[in-house]
């Protein structure tokens, strides 16, 4: 540990070292796996898993065996702090309502991804919900500590505006600078597997969808089209030519929440949010001529050639903000931290603003070493072969919710719950997926066309049922028809929870955790209903075809519970 009980950060710049020419395919694998299976690591877990949600289902009055045990996943979609927030009150009330261990696994972009992070800190979060949620709660880590831990961490030759955005994500939201790796998430049967997404920002704009998606689980991470992976200890290992002998750092929670959360390292993305998030950070009514960031009011305001392409939208802005305002505002916040008193906040605040400005001009976001850095093999992509690193960012920017590693033969998913926090318009993200699938030739259930049509109020939950292959999806917008009155306080709530503003105050925090709770608790029956549909197709899957009827009769008896409940629930409605 160093100073101020914070975790010392022994990373290391190692790669100085140049590239050899060509490597042979024996030599990639030593370390690449090719295969569209689960790893052995991830098999053994499931295995393990599938016991813990085998007496979950038996308690909620689903007898099954082993092989019935269905394959259910829960999906956490972007949305920054909201999304962050709302996976953990929805968590929260799927563990009060005996629901949480049927779950077989979890998996989280952008903001839910950072939740996530934080949760598996504790390997026995899953029965722990209380003191979870009570961290969001807590006061954030100080300013000092968390500008000593990213003075720490500039050290790294390959220091970018990622480790920037992990660190104040970590210290200041989650409340957490946690350096574990990933690889230690693997172990513990209590909660499900994890599984976190990001896409390769090098392969956004190719033709090819195959290297897009990367996923990263405790045991192997890698881009899940083309079914090439590397164990996840060896991620940023430079794995052939000279130094391939010297391991590089591995993945640690705080870099990993820099990579899921840097939505902003997409140029689409800078040229459709920088300027009301800068504008967001100084207040919006603010015209001081002294204010750096005053000109973005002014009738002489930005001006962007919107025919333009991204690229060079994102010059004109970097050219207007970086380069003719960099000056002003390094002098005006320099100006700021020497009114500090002296001691260690002054100096890393200080320190802090130089290094900020000049990532900032450079525009440069994480890189990680590409294992399929000269790959022999043409049916990888260009966009990853030649590339010496890749540019892994928030998945959010192609689809804000991971559905694609839960979709095919793969992880043969039964049931998709997915908690919907994004600003996206609603079902976007399914209709995304949708398109993804289809150019994949993945399976992926019918979306209803009346269902979609209510997109401006939608409803609590919707069920997109599965056929054969294809999942069902329970799809769960956070603002829906049972907390606004109508389209204007819809539309209004998701103004108010958007995703680039400073750290929510503890009311906001409140206020949607009450929210998701409240969802899950009015969802839970239609929950429970496709739950228990779910272990009657995974015994038909392990039976080829044949149901048992004794489960189908178990499952008639659990329907017709739950329409009692239901119909009591009613009267007691109308009672009242």
């Amino acid at each position: 540990m160093g100073s101020m009980e914070l975790p010392v950060d022994n990373r290391r710049n190692l790669w100085t070292v140049p590239q050899q020419k060509n490597p042979a395919l024996s030599e990639f694998k030593k370390y690449v796996h090719q295969s569209q299976s689960l790893s052995a690591g991830e098999q053994e877990f499931v295995l393990r898993r599938k016991q813990v949600v085998q007496k979950s289902l038996n308690k909620l009055g689903l007898t099954c065996t082993l092989d019935m045990v269905p394959h259910i996943a829960l999906l956490g979609s972007g949305g920054g702090q909201r999304a962050a927030v709302g996976l953990m009150g929805s968590l929260f009330q799927m563990e009060k309502d005996g629901l949480l261990d049927t779950v077989l696994y979890l998996g989280g972009v952008s903001g839910s991804a950072w939740s996530m992070a934080t949760l598996y800190s504790d390997h026995q979060w899953s029965t722990n919900m209380d003191n979870a949620v009570s961290r969001l709660s807590k006061p954030g880590i100080g300013l000092t500590d968390v500008l000593i831990f990213l003075a720490k961490r500039a050290q790294d030759g390959h220091f970018s505006l990622t480790d920037i955005w992990g660190v104040l994500t970590s210290g200041f939201i989650m409340k957490q600078l946690d350096v574990r790796s990933l690889s230690e998430d693997g172990t513990s049967i209590t909660n499900p597997y994890p599984i976190y997404s990001t896409v390769n920002k090098n392969c956004l704009q190719h033709d090819s969808e195959k290297g897009k998606w990367f996923e990263m689980t405790p045991h192997q991470a890698g881009f899940i089209d083309l079914g090439l992976f590397i164990n996840t200890p060896n991620l940023g290992s430079r794995i052939h030519g000279a130094g391939s002998d010297v391991k590089g750092p591995e993945l640690d929670m705080v870099t990993l929440q820099g990579l899921v959360g840097s939505a902003l390292a997409d140029d689409e993305s800078v040229v459709t949010y920088i300027l009301d998030w800068l504008k967001v950070l100084v207040g919006k009514e603010a015209t001081d001529e002294n204010n750096p960031l005053e000109f973005l009011w002014t009738k002489e305001g930005i001006k962007i050639n919107y025919t333009a392409s991204s690229e060079m939208k994102l010059l004109e802005l970097h050219n207007v903000i970086f380069k003719d305002w960099c000056q002003k505002t390094l002098a005006s916040l320099q100006s700021w931290s020497q009114n500090m008193d002296e001691g260690p906040a002054r100096y890393y605040v200080s320190w802090f603003i130089q290094t900020l400005i000049a990532q900032i001009k450079k525009l440069e976001w994480g890189k990680t070493e590409n294992f399929l850095y000269q790959y022999p093999d043409a049916r990888v992509p260009s966009c990853i072969r030649v590339k010496e690193f890749l540019q892994l960012i928030d998945a959010g920017v192609m689809i804000n919710m991971p559905y694609p590693p839960f979709l095919g033969e793969k992880r043969d998913t039964d049931l998709l719950i997915a908690l919907e926090y994004g600003a996206d318009e609603t079902f976007r993200t399914l209709i995304l997926a949708r398109d993804y699938a289809a150019k994949l030739k993945k399976p992926f259930p019918k979306l209803e066309e009346k269902f979609l049509k209510e997109k401006d109020w939608p409803r609590p939950c919707y069920v997109f049922k599965g056929k054969k292959k294809e999942p069902t999806i329970l799809y769960m917008p956070l603002f829906n028809r049972q907390n606004c009155k109508d389209e204007n306080e819809f539309k209004a709530k998701m103004k108010e929870f958007s995703t680039f503003q400073l750290p929510f105050s503890q009311q906001k925090i409140e206020f949607l955790l009450e929210t998701v709770k409240a969802n899950m608790k009015y969802s839970k029956d239609t929950l429970l209903r496709e739950i228990a549909k779910a272990v009657i197709r995974r015994h038909i899957k392990a039976s080829d075809g044949v149901p048992l009827w004794s489960l189908a009769s178990d499952v008639q008896h659990f329907t017709r519970v739950l329409k009692r409940r239901d119909k009591g629930d009613k009267q007691e409605a109308a009672q009242a």
